[in-house]
């Protein structure tokens, strides 16, 4: 093969993405994800400890994106381990659903 049809392969395999740009997006999304995760403790710990309450409406949000992330690596790289993750995510987003659900009843009455 020739240096040109290697490399016109490599971005259609990569869908033009740079290798590079794509290390940069992995971390990116790494970092995003803790953030998003202390975010979520610290508003958890606020809420707790001036409302004495649980707040499960950051909760839901972060664990569907994180189910989301993990179902997308399971569909992609087909690993079970993958698929373990989002299933676990995807319970801790539902309870935290069936939480934010039940504090939003407790108010209505």
């Amino acid at each position: 093969m020739e240096k040109e049809e290697i490399l016109k392969a490599s971005r259609k395999e990569n869908k033009n993405k740079d290798l590079a740009e794509m290390e940069v997006l992995y971390q990116a999304e790494s970092h995003a994800s803790r953030a998003g995760a202390l975010a979520c403790c610290l508003i958890s710990i606020l809420c707790s400890i001036l409302a004495h309450t649980m707040l499960y409406s950051p909760w839901v949000i972060y664990f569907s994106m994180i189910t989301t992330q993990w179902f997308i690596r399971f569909i992609k790289m087909k690993r079970k381990s993958d698929l373990a993750l989002a299933i676990l995510f995807l319970s801790l987003a539902v309870l935290s659903f069936v939480g934010f659900v039940q504090r939003l009843l407790e108010v209505r009455v």
